[in-house]
């Protein structure tokens, strides 16, 4: 009796498994390398790099300043401008409305009367 190819290459894997398994094991539980420890620095070294943090410090220190001091009053203002316009914008709309309707059945009304003129004017009685 013949026994297919993938019957005998699952037990292989099967058998071969738990070695492969441990062999893996081993190398999880071996210690990383240690990175080489890190020079030690002089006095004046530590104090010129500390000096140069508090420098790098400073300087974000003053760019957030002049945001709060005069980029961020500048966007308030400008937001309160938009708002402004927004108001001025409906009042005039509210009070223009009524004018427009107005405007807008009077001109209708002249433009109907100046037909029934032409037409009076043309089919004569």
């Amino acid at each position: 009796m013949k026994v297919p190819a993938a019957v005998l290459a699952l037990a292989l894997a099967l058998a071969l498994g738990p070695w492969g398994l441990e062999g893996a094991a081993v190398r999880r539980e071996a210690e990383p390398p240690s990175p080489a420890p890190a020079p030690a620095l002089s006095k004046t070294e530590l104090e010129a790099q500390m000096e140069s943090a508090f420098e790098a410090l400073g300087l974000h220190l003053e760019t957030l300043s002049d945001y709060f001091t005069q980029e961020l009053p500048d966007q308030l203002q400008a937001k309160d401008m938009k708002q402004q316009a927004k108001v001025y914008l409906e009042r005039a709309r509210q009070q223009f409305s009524p004018l427009a309707q107005e405007l807008h059945s009077r001109v209708f009304n002249f433009f109907s009367q100046l037909l029934d003129t032409g037409k009076r004017v043309v089919q004569p009685s």
